[in-house]
Parts: structure tokens; C-alpha cells; sequence
């Protein structure tokens, strides 16, 4: 594993030339990450496959940024199994990186229960893949898968305020700060369609 330093890192990140990947559970991530960071919680049976997977044949240098050594340990670990190619390790949490002087982001957060009562202030953005609609969606919510949303922002309104869902909270964090850093009103629904299916709240079916 080649080690860059964080200024090292943080530059190829800015370039697009690195994934930086936050493995904190979402609500961590939520409450400030290292810019340009995307949230894909660590957990231990098969976590490299599913990072694999989601690379979709690409294989860039990888960044892990977690509160934890021992979880970063067996998330590098995860990763060369699935034959990732790991450069970047930073377990000494958020006040150490801002101490740092290196890049901070923070993400609004929206409980399922405040979105159902102000939906009519929010565009809601579903990132899941469409084979996950079939349990339902939010009335009126735009379907955007996570991997689309690059391409696609452009067709978005700076003007208005937008409500970011995935399964769980994990891929709309993620959206919701990138979208954040393009100069979006945006915000990550919290716990995503799992609580809100499991507050009965209402679903259309695409």
C-alpha cells in the first residue's frame, strides 16, 4: 500500500483524480466529513465486493477516512482482498483533520417526519437504483439514481431546495454533499426510505 499524505491525497481528491471514502455510519458522516468524501459505511461480510462493485470496472487510488484504526485496518483489508488499490488512510478523527487545516463538509439533515410535514417545500430526489423503487417512492420524488446524478445536475434548479433519499441514509449523504459543494439548497434525508416506510407514510408506486 503506497501512503500519500493528507495535503498529497486531498490534492489528487480536488483533481478527481482519488475516491475519498468516509466509512463512518451515516449519521457521523453527517455532522462534518473531509470535503469531497463519499459515505459507504464499513461493515465486515464482503464490504470490498460491494465498494468493487460499485466502481463498476473502474479501479482508482482510495482514501478511507473513519473515526477508528481498528475498522480502518479491516477495511483496507476488505479492499485488497477485492484487489482495490489503497493509498490513503486517516483514523484520527474530524478535529484532527480541521486542526490540519484540511477541508471540512457538513451535511443538513431531515428526519422523515419533518419532510412529510414540509413537502411541499422540498424536491425530493430518490438516488436508489430503480429495481429498489418497486417498494415504492415518495409522492412526486424525481428518480435519479447516485451514479446518474453527475451527468445530470444541470437539469436541477439552483432555486430550489432539494430533499436527498436513498434505502438508509448512506448514497443520499454522499449526493446530498456533492450536491451541497455545487452550490445546491440540499438536504439528506435521514434513515431514507426505511423510516419512511416505516412511519406509514405515503408511497407511490412507479
Amino acid at each position: 500500500m503506497a501512503i500519500l499524505t493528507a495535503e498529497e491525497f486531498v490534492s489528487q481528491v480536488e483533481r478527481g483524480m482519488a475516491l475519498f471514502l468516509d466509512i463512518n455510519p451515516p449519521q457521523i458522516y453527517s455532522k462534518g466529513h473531509p470535503a469531497g468524501t463519499y459515505n459507504f459505511p464499513f461493515h465486515r461480510r464482503a464490504w470490498g465486493e460491494e465498494v468493487k462493485r460499485a466502481l463498476n470496472g473502474q479501479n482508482p487510488p482510495i482514501g478511507l477516512y473513519a473515526d477508528n484504526p481498528a475498522v480502518i485496518q479491516a477495511a483496507v483489508e476488505s479492499l485488497e482482498q477485492a484487489g482495490l488499490n489503497v493509498v490513503f488512510t486517516w483514523d484520527k478523527g474530524l478535529q484532527a483533520w480541521q486542526d490540519a487545516k484540511l477541508p471540512v463538509e457538513r451535511v443538513i439533515d431531515l428526519t422523515v417526519d419533518e419532510l412529510r410535514q414540509n413537502l411541499d417545500k422540498y424536491v425530493v430526489i430518490d438516488v436508489r437504483e430503480a429495481y429498489e423503487l418497486r417498494t415504492g417512492k415518495i409522492p412526486g420524488a424525481l428518480h435519479i439514481p447516485m451514479g446518474q446524478i453527475q451527468n445530470r445536475i444541470n437539469e436541477l434548479d439552483k432555486d430550489k431546495t432539494y430533499a436527498i433519499v436513498c434505502a438508509s441514509g448512506g448514497r443520499s449523504s454522499s449526493v446530498a454533499a456533492w450536491m451541497s459543494q455545487q452550490g445546491y439548497n440540499v438536504a439528506n434525508v435521514v434513515g431514507g426510505m426505511s423510516l419512511w416506510l416505516g412511519g406509514g407514510h405515503p408511497v407511490e408506486r412507479p
